[in-house]
């Protein structure tokens, strides 16, 4: 039983006339037969009755019928499924998402719809810890990260997308009493923090904190960076994040200061799998290295 012969009967069914789905076919008459004889033998049961009164369907053809419209309907509609997904005009992509590259992701969002509206994008946005965890396990198509969680991850290349940097975020109700000169006064204030499992941030915090010769006072941890954001906007304490996220929630209380040296350089990355990939997948990596053309050869700087 293939797809020609349901057609065919299909076709014999809505005409009752061997000829005219000849015809449609531009086969004779005979193949027409020949094709519902194959059928018939296939399920072991007669479908079309033929005698001088014309054509009719069997009890079983009649029974038959409705499964085979359902059958030719999903074979058409997988087809063309197919046909679209290696076009590219339809596909499926997971990515995930540092909250403070959203701003670069939405760029490459807005341009893949545009040209491409029928491809399926689901985005997770992840914090450190989570998207240390997402790198590791590799459940994604793309990662748009910072460089130094990537750089260590097996099967992914990268091109660089954002140059960041940590910046010192304050209450403004002591913006006043703290000079970056001098960080003997930023080591006065209360800290609060991303989780330590969120190791690589953490641990660049606590570098450019050595190298400045303080040891933070850490009250409290957050899971998520909007969480610590929002407690520095209530006078909680003080915190170093990337700079991005100062205009991604920004917060009416809360004042960011730059940090100046190569230790609180923060750059963001869109990574990808190497190896074989989806149609749908080489598109949207095509766009995004086009957007970030300029930044293209910064690899790795």
């Amino acid at each position: 039983m293939d797809t020609i012969q349901l057609e065919i009967f299909s076709s014999i069914a809505r005409t009752m006339n061997f000829s005219r789905s000849a015809e449609q076919f531009y086969i004779t008459q005979p193949a027409v037969s020949h094709h519902i004889k194959m059928l018939e033998n296939s399920l072991g049961v007669k479908l079309i009755s033929r005698s001088s009164h014309g054509v009719t369907l069997t009890a079983e053809g009649r029974e038959f019928l409705p499964y085979v419209k359902q059958i030719l309907e999903i074979s058409a509609v997988a087809e063309n499924r197919i046909q679209n997904m290696a076009q590219g005009r339809w596909g499926h992509i997971r990515i995930a998402a540092l909250s403070s590259t959203t701003n670069q992701l939405s760029d490459c969002l807005v341009q893949l719809y545009k040209q491409y509206p029928s491809i399926q994008v689901d985005v997770d946005l992840l914090e450190g810890s989570e998207m240390i965890g997402a790198l590791q396990k590799g459940d994604y198509d793309f990662y748009l990260s910072v460089e130094h969680m990537v750089t260590d991850t097996k099967d992914l290349d990268y091109t660089v997308i954002y140059r960041d940097h940590l910046k010192l975020f304050v209450n403004k109700d002591v913006a006043d009493t703290i000079d970056l000169e001098d960080w003997s006064t930023v080591e006065r204030q209360p800290f609060v923090s991303v989780p330590q499992s969120d190791a690589r941030l953490s641990n660049q915090v606590r570098l450019i904190c050595k190298n400045r010769g303080i040891k933070p006072h850490i009250i409290n941890y957050y899971n998520r960076a909007e969480s610590v954001v929002l407690s520095v906007n209530v006078g909680i304490g003080i915190a170093i994040l990337p700079g991005e996220l100062g205009r991604l929630y920004q917060r009416q209380n809360v004042v960011t200061l730059p940090i100046e040296g190569n230790d609180a350089d923060l750059v963001s990355v869109f990574a990808w799998k190497t190896g074989e990939t989806t149609t749908a997948c080489s598109i949207f990596k095509e766009i995004v290295l086009s957007i970030f053309s300029a930044d293209a050869d910064n690899k790795g700087d």
